[in-house]
């Protein structure tokens, strides 16, 4: 057996499955499992997982990926050849052909991740979540245990009184928080100051009679630093609170080296403070608790009010009045009104699909077209969207839903697990308990968001160790202020990495598209930042692990 991760409910397995273990160690679990039960008993397991394990007796390998992808698997398959990795710089080692994903390339270019399935490289792949792979007599087969979707209620729910509620919530997220803390080395948990992460650290530490180590990183910048509000909570819970202050020096350093760890394109600003904070929890301890899961199962970002506005104006306008609109906040011309201007000129089919984008200021299709000189574009999000889009829900669970099944699997738990392992830290994620997850997503629309207030079931049981004023506050994202940098200090990415001459050379980017978007945010467009940092990230990681003469 190769295995990365944890089996948190182990010692349970012990007794459902009759074992007497000779070790306090949960692989000889997961195996001696195996043995009695074969794949099946993955059903049984509580944790975060990349699994391979070879049958001695029937001659199969099985590769197996936990419920909600929090361990990555991927893996090489052409004819009669297949290797598989936990990351795609191992695979990138083999003698083999390494030709670009033109549909991969088009939905990073659109999404900021490759999602799902595929890979940046054709032959190539990644184990979806919840799935196991079967190698056997020279086939190979991928097949799902697991799938989200399928554990969803039908509607409408059964009433539940919000006091039961938040009783019941309460005890999974304490069993979430409790099972995580199982560990032979050194364990603490990051807080940021938000909801999700001051909630984990608030029972965390309920649980434990020693101040339980919490970290955080705070930014010199402007808008980009809460760091006082953690330092804030973290006196209330009395935990033993580590606060680093990171100087643009510092975090600007890192920028043009992240491309080291993240092996397939991945343009989220996140990355910067996510190494960063990683970085410096490893110093205290070897093992995090991360708040990741709570915005997608609470509703917490603020694209989703948004959604529905938007959607109203399209229902009632036929497209006079929205391209009169988009002409008018054109004109105003400013950052703001800029970007307002680009929601009223979204396809209306797929319509959620095409927003996310959006506000992530990555790429339009129509962009895509001209970037890629392409007359059409393929992206698999459209499908994805469409089968959530088609459920008996409401349209704000549905993007619950779509952020469960695309965002969190494919963006940020790829990002946590690179930016934790390149630190040699693990990271661990109460809320993706499949217990509580499941129980969340089929509470009632109202107690996640009541009054305007978003995740709100999580806000009030927060009151029970925070005064309110910490607990309703303004929420504020984990980004990085590229725009700022790229216009100042690494403004020489932008010449070296998007220079005419390079782009004409690879043939795989418009050179004269490419060029209006660098010159468009050296004239003071700063929402182009992200698309023109996609591109830079881009041409970073072909030189690394492509052309192979990368820094």
């Amino acid at each position: 057996m190769i295995y990365n991760g944890e089996v948190y409910n182990f010692k349970e397995l012990t007794v459902k499955y009759n074992i007497q273990p000779r070790t306090s160690s949960d692989s000889e679990i997961i195996l001696e499992a195996f043995a009695q039960k074969g794949v099946e008993c993955i059903n049984d397991f509580n944790g975060m997982f990349a699994l391979a394990i070879w049958d001695t007796q029937d001659k199969k390998l099985f590769v197996i990926r936990d419920r909600f992808g929090v361990k990555p698997v991927v893996y090489y398959l052409k004819g009669n050849d297949f290797a598989f990795a936990s990351e795609l710089k191992a695979l990138l080692k083999l003698p083999v052909e390494k030709k670009i994903n033109p549909a991969a390339l088009q939905d990073y270019l659109f999404l900021e991740y490759i999602p799902d399935a595929k890979c940046i490289l054709q032959d190539f792949y990644k184990l979806p979540k919840g799935h196991y792979l079967v190698a056997d007599n020279g086939k190979v087969s991928v097949k799902p245990y697991y799938q989200f979707i399928e554990k969803i209620v039908q509607r409408p729910l059964a009433p539940k009184k919000e006091d039961d509620a938040l009783n019941e919530f309460e005890d999974l997220l304490g069993s979430a928080v409790k099972y995580r803390q199982i560990s032979d080395v050194p364990i603490g948990a990051f807080l940021s100051g938000g909801t999700d992460s001051s909630l984990i650290c608030a029972l965390f530490q309920k649980q434990n009679t020693n101040p339980v180590n919490t970290f955080t990183i705070g930014f010199d910048v402007a808008g980009y630093d809460e760091s006082g509000y953690a330092s804030q909570v973290a006196g209330i819970l009395k935990t033993n609170h580590s606060e680093t202050h990171l100087s643009d020096k510092s975090s600007i350093e890192i920028a043009d080296r992240i491309v080291d760890h993240y092996d397939e394109p991945f343009a989220a600003p996140s990355t910067i403070p996510s190494y960063l904070v990683c970085n410096v929890a490893r110093k205290k301890a070897t093992v995090a608790m991360s708040g990741d899961g709570g915005d997608e199962l609470f509703m917490g970002y603020g694209y989703y009010d948004l959604y529905r506005k938007v959607k109203k104006i399209y229902r009632m306008d036929a497209g006079i009045g929205r391209h009169l609109i988009k002409a008018i906040l054109s004109m105003k011309g400013g950052e703001k009104y800029g970007r307002a201007s680009r929601l009223f000129n979204l396809p209306s089919k797929d319509m959620l699909a095409h927003l996310w984008s959006e506000q992530q200021y990555m790429f339009s299709e129509k962009e895509i077209r001209s970037l890629l000189n392409v007359s059409d574009t393929d992206l698999s999000i459209k499908d994805s969207w469409r089968k959530v889009d088609a459920m008996d829900l409401s349209d704000f669970e549905k993007i619950s839903l779509f952020d469960i099944e695309q965002y969190l699997a494919y963006n940020l738990l790829y990002k946590m697990d690179i930016a934790s392992m390149a630190n040699s830290l693990e990271v661990r994620n109460p809320y993706l308990d499949y217990r509580l997850m499941e129980y969340s997503f089929n509470l009632p629309q109202d107690f996640k968001i009541k009054d305007g207030t978003a995740k709100y079931l999580m806000k009030k049981l927060l009151e029970r160790y925070l005064p309110k004023e910490l607990v309703y506050r303004r929420k504020w994202g984990f980004p990085a202020p590229l725009g700022d940098w790229m216009g100042r200090e690494l403004s020489y990415l932008l010449d070296k990495w998007l220079a005419p001459g390079l782009i004409r050379s690879q043939g795989i980017f418009n050179e004269k598209v490419v060029a209006r978007f660098v010159n468009e945010f050296k004239a003071g467009k700063k929402y182009h930042d992200k698309r023109v940092w996609s591109l830079i990230f881009f041409q970073m990681w072909y030189a690394k692990y492509i052309d192979g003469n990368g820094n």
